[in-house]
Formats: structure tokens, sequence, C-alpha cells
């Protein structure tokens, strides 16, 4: 009779071939076991092997925890089988879209697509991504698992997709659409995109910077005054008057309350009769050259007590000049004037043959001015405050327009552009809510984070957390070094 007859069927019944029952105070353990020749004995040896498990009457076999962990240490480690995912911009990207009903919203109106939409808007805020390496970009990422989505994409899906999403011009403007059509809102100069297609209505020559007269296609957008989120957005044919277009694109998003507020280059009578004629707001600004202005005005300007703080500087203002319902501020930036100032006069010592001193001791009085010619009830403050905020919407536009340009200039469909600039539409809107957050979330008591950080920081920051991933199912997060965790932690952003 066998010696494993002793031990009971509940915990015989575990043991199979290579493995071995022992009973060690009291409770069955389940070993590994072989055999090797001794050449000293002449026969076989058992040989006994690592603990398998315990076995109780009530539980029957229990894994060993010890060997769990080794199998598992072999099959990652051993058989360097680690993945390695980007996942703290993704999670911090889909909670943002989750939490502010951008997601719910993209499955309401577009239920095929909201997974393709989110991963193309990952790949633009995150990486300011190319078509082209999309694939490549969401191959290392996250954002797919936490979408739920399997679909492998490439350049030819990308195509189709793009086509198809495009094609939906009423939801895409629904979309887009602003829901309270009582926000405040600015709206900036037209952007001039490049668009050599034959096949796009909306590639025209037109006017540009350049003054070139390629194709191209005019991009008109509306921004929230209080956020600078972007509100809304219109693509015109290139050749298109951009004065007659704004009140038309202003009706279409529905509001109420919108102000157009101009460049330096725009400036000039004509175009001041026509927005006075479709009844329009501006903020327009003025040459330091321009007549208008009369420099007599700052004459001793700090004495008096028109000024304000603009980003822990003061600015000194003259009293508005009235004139055919339009206004006319004149602002004094002392630390802009000194900085001009300085920057002069050492042109002169290293290009005496352009700059004089007695050029200096003409523009000198104009040094560190600015002056906005505008037909609302705003005060100075408030007029210099809206004009500022064009100059952070450039600066954000700026990062993503780039490869805006690169992308649409070749394509060949209509609606691919559609889908494209919609894709990049979403994006902006996340980019500045990263903004938002850094510009209201303190650094210290007397700065807020966007003193020390940039989007693009921020960005670098929630890219470097990983999800590490093992096995099926089985991952951990990786660590974070301390200026990413202390960042994080100011924002209020939850990586798990």
């Amino acid at each position: 009779m066998e010696k494993t007859s002793k031990h009971p069927e509940w915990a015989r019944k575990f043991k199979t071939p290579g493995t071995e029952l022992k009973l060690i105070n009291g409770i069955y353990y389940l070993y590994g076991v072989s055999s090797k020749y001794d050449k000293n004995l002449k026969r076989s040896k058992k040989i006994s092997g690592e603990i398998l498990g315990k076995i109780t009457k009530d539980d029957g076999f229990i894994p060993s925890a010890k060997k769990e962990l080794k199998e598992k240490s072999k099959k990652t480690y051993l058989n360097k089988s680690i993945l390695n995912f980007e996942y703290g911009y993704s999670k911090w990207l889909f909670d943002t879209l989750k939490e502010t009903g951008i997601l719910e919203n993209l499955k309401i109106h577009f239920p095929d697509l909201w997974q393709f939409i989110v991963s193309l808007v990952y790949t633009r805020s995150a990486y300011q991504s190319p078509l082209k390496n999309i694939p490549f970009h969401l191959s290392q990422s996250s954002i797919k698992t936490l979408l739920c989505w399997n679909e492998n994409l490439n350049d030819q899906k990308i195509s189709n997709y793009l086509y198809e999403l495009g094609s939906q011009t009423k939801e895409i403007h629904n979309f887009i659409k602003p829901k309270n059509h009582k926000s405040k809102a600015v709206l900036i100069d037209a952007t001039n995109i490049s668009l050599r297609s034959s096949h796009i209505s909306l590639s025209q020559k037109g006017y540009n910077s350049n003054m070139d007269f390629q194709k191209q296609f005019i991009l008109l957008y509306i921004y929230d005054a209080s956020n600078m989120t972007p509100l809304y957005y219109r693509m015109l044919v290139g050749n298109m008057r951009e004065i007659t277009a704004m009140k038309n694109t202003i009706e279409m998003a529905g509001l109420e309350n919108c102000i157009h507020i101009a460049d330096k280059g725009f400036f000039s009578e004509t175009n001041i009769l026509k927005l006075e004629e479709l009844k329009m707001p501006f903020i327009i600004p003025i040459r330091r050259d321009n007549t208008l202005i009369n420099y007599s005005d700052l004459e001793d300007i700090e004495q008096t007590d028109n000024y304000f703080n603009y980003e822990n500087r003061f600015i000194f203002y003259a009293d508005s000049k009235k004139s055919n319902n339009r206004s006319l501020e004149l602002f004094l930036d002392g630390k802009l004037k000194e900085m001009e100032k300085t920057d002069y006069l050492r042109r002169i010592q290293s290009h005496p043959e352009d700059y004089t001193k007695a050029k200096f001791n003409t523009k000198v009085k104009s040094m560190g001015s600015f002056a906005l010619l505008h037909n609302t009830d705003m005060q100075a403050e408030e007029v210099y405050n809206q004009y500022k905020i064009r100059g952070e919407i450039e600066q954000f536009f700026d990062h993503l327009k780039n490869t805006i340009d690169a992308d649409v200039s070749n394509m060949q469909r209509e609606q691919s552009l559609n889908a494209w600039m919609f894709i990049n539409h979403l994006s902006m809107i996340i980019i500045y809510k990263l903004y938002e957050t850094l510009k209201t979330t303190p650094l210290n008591k007397k700065q807020m984070l966007n003193h020390k950080y940039s989007i693009k920081d921020v960005i670098m920051h929630l890219k470097a957390i990983s999800k590490i991933q093992f096995g099926e199912n089985e991952y951990v997060i990786s660590e974070q070094n301390k200026a990413t965790k202390e960042l994080i932690q100011k924002m209020k952003i939850s990586i798990s």
C-alpha cells in the first residue's frame, strides 16, 4: 500500500504527478517533487521542490502567494514582457472631458465616432501631432484603454473616419454652437491658412501677411471674454472680405454680446466705418505715429490718480477723448518705457548710422505708450484688459497652428478638412481648460501657477506618468518625481 494512503481523500485529490503531500503541524501542504539519478546510490533519488500551496478540507487548494509572485516575476521581468504606456495626460484628458460634459455630448452627437474624436484630440493636445504620427502616439498611450476602444488605426482608417466625421456638418455646428447666448465674447482678426487643393471650394487665392496671394481659406474664431475659452469658429473662402463675414458669424453662433478686437494692421477709416455700419462693437489699437494721438496728454500723467494694476505693474491712462461715438484711450506703461529707452540708447552705440540722440529726443515722448480706439461704454482699465486678452489668445492659437498649416495644406476633401478643424477646436478647448487651472491656482502667496509653469510644462509632467503593464489587467502606475508630484497636487489632479 502506498505511503500516501494515510492522507484523507479531500487532500489526496489535489496531488498530481510531480507533486507530493506533506503534513506539517497538522496542516497539509502541496510541494513540487522531482527525481534525479544518484551515482553513489545507483538509483533515482527524490528531490522536494518549492511549496505550491496548502490544502484545507473547507477551502481546498490555496495557492502559495510567494509562488504566484515568483511566477508573475518570471513572466514579466525574466521574459521582458513589460509594456509601458503614457498614462498621466491620458487620464487627465479623459477626466476633464467627462467632468465638463464634453464626453457625454460627443457620445450624443457622434455615437459611432466619439472614441475616434477623443483619440485625435489626445494626439493633437498632447503632441500637436500631424496626421501621419497619430498611430504611433496612440500605440504608446493609455487613452484607447480608458475609452474601451480596441480599434487599431492606420492612415487609411484615419482618412475614412475623418471623411465620415466631416460629412456630419449639422451635428458639428450643433455641437460647437454656444449654449449661453448672452456670453460676453470676443472675435479677433481672421487667420489665413494655406490650402492648395483645387477640389475644396474654400480654397481661393486671397491676401495674406506674406502678400503672395496663394490659395487659402480663412478661419474666424470667437472666444469667451471671461476665460478665453474658444466658443465658436467658422471657415470662409480665401478671398472673403472678413469684415462682412464677422457679423454673419456672430449671428450663426447665436451670440448677443460680442466685440471685435483687432490688431494694429486693421486700423483704417474704411474698416471702422464698415464696423459702425454693421453696428459692431470694436477695440482697435492705433500706431504711435497716428495724428489722433496727442502725447501732451501724458505730461505729468504719473501725478494723477488715473492708474490701475496690471500683472503686478501700474498702467497710467489719460482722460478719454470722445468723438462721433468713438473713444480714444491713451496708456503709459512705465516699465515698458524704461525698457524702450534703454534699448534705443544701446542701439545708438551699436548702430550710430541708424540711431541718433536727436531721433531719441523725438521718440521718447511716445515710448511706453499704447492707444486704443473703441466704440463701447467700457472704462479705460476694462478696455486695456480686453485688448490684452487678444495677446494671450494668439499665443495659444500658435500652440496648434503650425501643424494645422502642415496638415490641411494638401487635403483634397472638404469633409476631411471640416473634421480636422473640429478636432483642433476641441483640442484648443482642452488647452484653455489647462491654462485656466494654471491661471487660477496659487503657486505661492503672491503668484499663480502660470508664473512658473507653461501649458507645455504641465503636459510634459503629466506625460511622464506611465502605466506599467505586466499582464492582462495587471499594472502599476509609475512613481512620480518630486516636481511632478508637487505640481499635480497643487492642480488637484488625481492620477490613479
